[in-house]
């Protein structure tokens, strides 16, 4: 029975169709539009001319935009690793610092395309009429789906062609990333299959449902609840680490609040405007509220948050300056978020924290914070402060947190176990790694 050539991508195609029918993914997407007039007119063009060859052209853009966007550092061999944002890079650079001698290359992502990735586009465009085929592939797509989703499908197999030709190259040994449930994400792990290289997932936050159907053979989750997630989601690892978190853990007060509160607010990169107006007016209503600081995400999607803030100059309301989380978290008394990965790092950090629906475009309880728990939920009337922290004081409520937190462990031996497994990965044949290894345990 032969196998289809094209397997690895076929089953990355049907994943980020499957991902793409999040809602989150929906909201960020008409969020990012809604954000840029440019954008805005080139949906209403792909809306009007739905029936025509424009929408199959923009998409064959993307492809090559996709293609020429991903560039080799100086050299082709070693660990093969990539990192869009920061928190990626901040991820996978722990581990670097310890194995250095793996020889990382960054696969950078550039606005302007490289000789070499101009002259692999040549290459690939002589070959088989792919761009008659990507443009049919792309037409095809959008007869059953909204563009957005045509657009990621094309974009995916723009990145999946450059990543394997930069593998089929190469001489690598190991494939590491940190974010996946995306066109290039997906593209650069079904590249490193194909070409039989070992995958190393390093995750730095909860992963949104529906996952990307992938296979690694190490990864480190975010927490145990995130663990479950991936493989309910039809993930495979063949080895799971969690991140230790033992290092920032601040035990909750135990008596009564400051009388002056400080409450943080913590935003994801798509800010629902509406909410976090209301939010702060509601929280500023609140007698023990002497001051609000606002901390963006570092991929923030507003353009209009810089201006909001300022028009409040009259008001305790800051945006802070610090590039620290951990900062700004030991700078609040009272934390308060939407769909963030932020809240577990501001209990672990012994700060009573509150759930605020809506305050993103996700969906409600996006990650069952509150449904399992571990977040108290405020509503549209204000909150309690001692409410919150009595919340935090329930003797059931540390069993919920080691589900969401890794705290009996700190990061730098999680990171130390994560190095050895990728050396042994990426030299299996090395005599050092035929005894002991496997019986090493892991965080599951």
């Amino acid at each position: 029975m032969k196998t289809d050539p094209h397997f690895l991508l076929l089953a990355g195609i049907k994943s980020i169709l499957r991902c793409d029918e999040a809602e989150t993914v929906h909201g960020i997407a008409d969020y990012v539009v809604s954000q840029h007039r440019g954008l805005r007119l080139l949906s209403e063009l792909i809306s009007r001319s739905r029936s025509t060859p424009i929408p199959g052209v923009i998409a064959l853009v993307g492809w090559l935009r996709s293609f020429l966007a991903v560039a080799p550092g100086g050299h082709c061999d070693g660990t093969a690793w990539i990192a869009r944002l920061g928190n990626e890079r901040q991820a996978i650079e722990k581990l670097r610092v310890l194995v250095p001698e793996l020889r990382w290359t960054e696969l950078e992502f550039n606005s302007l395309p490289d000789l070499a990735g101009l002259f692999a586009l040549v290459r690939s465009l002589h070959k088989h009429e792919l761009v008659r085929r990507i443009f049919r592939i792309a037409r095809l797509l959008h007869r059953r789906h909204e563009f957005f989703k045509a657009l990621r499908v094309v974009e995916l197999i723009g990145y999946y062609s450059r990543y394997l030709n930069i593998f089929q190259r190469g001489s690598f040994s190991l494939a590491v990333m940190s974010s996946h449930s995306n066109p290039h994400g997906i593209a650069f792990n079904l590249a490193a299959r194909k070409c039989g290289v070992p995958t190393v997932l390093i995750t730095h936050g909860m992963p949104v449902r529906p996952v990307a159907r992938l296979s690694f053979d190490l990864a480190v989750v975010h927490c145990e609840a995130a663990r479950q997630t991936y493989l309910e989601d039809g993930c495979r690892f063949d080895r799971v680490l969690i991140h230790g978190r033992r290092q920032h853990r601040v035990a909750m007060a135990t008596g009564r609040l400051p009388e002056h509160l400080t409450v943080g607010i913590f935003l994801c990169k798509d800010v629902n405007e509406e909410r976090l107006r209301a939010l702060v007016d509601r929280t500023l209503g609140e007698p023990r509220v002497s001051r609000i600081l606002i901390r963006p995400h570092p991929k923030n999607l507003w353009m209009g948050l810089n201006k909001w803030i300022e028009s409040r100059q009259n008001l305790p309301v800051h945006l802070s300056r610090s590039g620290s989380l951990f900062r700004d978290l030991q700078n609040s008394d009272i934390v308060l978020a939407g769909n963030s990965s932020v809240l577990i790092d501001a209990v672990v950090a012994g700060r009573p924290s509150g759930y605020a629906p809506g305050l993103d475009h996700g969906s409600p309880d996006l990650h069952a914070f509150v449904a399992r728990g571990l977040i108290h939920p405020i509503d549209e009337l204000g909150f309690n402060p001692e409410a919150i922290l009595h919340f935090y004081q329930r003797p059931d409520w540390s069993t919920v947190l080691r589900l969401f937190a890794n705290v009996d462990e700190d990061g730098v031996s999680v990171t130390t176990r994560a190095a050895v497994i990728m050396r042994e990965l990426a030299a299996p044949d090395d005599p050092l790694f035929e005894t002991g290894i496997e019986q090493m345990p892991l965080s599951l």
